[in-house]
């Protein structure tokens, strides 16, 4: 794969390298950002009239004028410099002429073509003049991909996967239960939903964590003061009930993996062992797409295992996701109920508002106490009763259970269930035990040509093609050397001839 770096314009980035401006920067994201969303859906381009009426509203709205002239003048003597003697007939020679007003005064006009120059230059739009001379802005591919993730950052909404998984099982579903469904769109389209499910957990977790250690610093990271109690009350109920709290309840309810994860994992596994499926889907991907039949194969594969391998490897996520929440909830409670008992926080605060009161009803006049003000109060007494006394515990009756019924398995349900166990104890297989079972067929012999293993191993595929990819594995004691011959038809398959031979 190529560097990001060796596609995009060399100077992109030095846009926001502004010496002496700390506050450019912002105003040129700023201004991005609202290109970016005229442009989103525009079919045909900006035209440079919209663009500068753009720009002119964003520079009123900031008073960003002095920064920008300030920067234009940099950039004049910047070009002054390198010119060397050329640029003493002064500074209007080394600038555009859209930047010069008739009577040598700048106004937001010009302000604006000076950023439109500086955006071009820098590779975030490219501007295009017809034969009307008339100018349309247009942002490149890759400048649409930087802008959108950047306003997601500016944004900062929590990613969003809900109906993703049920999706997916949608698209697996359809794909067995429809012929005209394409079974490649099927395995494609549920190979991003996973990607986005696992990403959106990892985020999810991720942001947990970073709400749990604003919690347990207690100061507040812009002024470097204590977390009030009204600040911890505004992280707990409104910042992340609504950043957090959606996405983690549409993960215990709507999305639960669970509800998914079972069927979506027999199918595809069931996909894996079905040579002619993954033949026919390859078939099909490689007329949509540029890959040949066996790249478009091997792709199909590694979509299939990325699924599996994601849903069944989830649960570490998921349980390390429900105790940051509830570490989070235990975390930010105690600090709340300690701000409250805390000597140095509400407690002085009541009695500071209770002396104003004090001296409210003093300055009225009263010397004694309004009489809907509450009195003094005593603990009450409370009179033990039946439910204070010590009750023996009652003996239960015995439990019985219920007779369990085995139910009969349908003859496909039984190949289903035999074929996915084989897989499992296919991938159980270890050197040693393969090692100790290949070598007490030798029976002392050197070498064993294939027509002499035992038919059950022969006629196993599984067992086969392990004894056959463990050969070359250091820790087994014995070795392949294939010899000339006809094929062996061993079950639906011809195989090469091979010997055994003991190390």
């Amino acid at each position: 794969m190529q560097n990001p770096f060796d596609i995009l314009p060399l100077n992109i980035f030095n846009l926001f390298s502004t010496q002496g401006f700390g506050s450019l920067q912002r105003h040129y994201m700023a201004i991005l950002l609202r290109l970016y969303a005229l442009a989103e859906f525009n079919r045909f381009g900006l035209t440079r009239e919209v663009v500068v009426d753009e720009i002119v509203h964003y520079l009123k709205e900031a008073n960003a004028e002095g920064e920008i002239a300030a920067e234009m003048a940099n950039q004049l003597v910047g070009a002054d410099l390198r010119v060397g003697p050329v640029a003493s007939v002064g500074p209007v020679a080394s600038v555009s002429p859209d930047s010069i007003s008739i009577t040598g005064q700048k106004s937001e006009q010009d302000y604006a073509s000076y950023l439109i120059r500086r955006l071009a230059e820098t590779g975030w739009i490219e501007r295009e003049q017809h034969a009307d001379y008339s100018e349309t802005i247009i942002l490149p591919d890759y400048a649409f991909t930087l802008l959108e993730a950047l306003r997601a950052i500016q944004e900062q909404k929590p990613r969003e996967f809900t109906g993703q998984l049920y999706a997916a099982h949608q698209l697996i579903t359809s794909a067995t239960t429809s012929k005209d469904f394409s079974p490649a769109l099927a395995v494609t389209q549920t190979y991003e939903n996973i990607r986005q499910v696992v990403r959106g957990l990892s985020e999810l977790n991720q942001n947990i964590r970073r709400y749990v250690e604003r919690v347990t610093k207690q100061t507040d990271p812009s002024t470097g003061l204590r977390t009030s109690i009204s600040d911890l009350l505004r992280l707990q109920f409104d910042d992340y009930s609504q950043t957090l709290g959606p996405a983690y309840h549409a993960l215990k309810t709507s999305d639960h993996v669970s509800r998914y994860r079972r069927d979506i994992v027999n199918q595809i596994q069931a996909w894996q062992l079905d040579g002619s499926w993954l033949t026919q889907t390859a078939e099909s991907l490689a007329a949509q797409s540029k890959l040949s039949p066996a790249q478009a194969e091997a792709e199909i594969s590694h979509y299939l295992q990325f699924i599996v391998h994601q849903l069944e490897g989830l649960d570490p996520l998921l349980n390390d996701i429900d105790s940051r929440h509830a570490q989070y909830l235990r975390t930010s409670l105690r600090q709340v109920r300690y701000q409250l008992g805390n000597a140095d926080g509400s407690f002085k605060d009541k009695l500071v508002y209770l002396a104003k009161g004090l001296a409210a009803l003093r300055d009225e006049g009263l010397t004694e106490l309004p009489d809907e003000a509450p009195g003094l109060m005593t603990a009450p007494v409370n009179i033990p009763d039946n439910h204070s006394l010590y009750t023996p515990p009652q003996r239960r009756a015995p439990f019985t259970p219920d007779n369990i019924i085995i139910p009969i398995l349908n003859p496909d349900d039984f190949l289903t269930l035999r074929a996915a166990t084989m897989q499992d104890v296919t991938q159980a297989f270890s050197p040693e035990k393969v090692n100790r079972k290949v070598i007490g067929f030798f029976n002392g012999h050197k070498r064993m040509p294939i027509a002499e293993i035992p038919s059950e191993v022969r006629h196993d595929m599984h067992w086969l093609t392990t004894i056959i990819a463990y050969a070359h594995h250091p820790e087994v004691a014995y070795g392949l050397e294939p010899v000339a011959g006809e094929p062996v038809v061993v079950g639906e398959y011809r195989i090469m001839p091979f010997d055994l031979i003991r190390l």
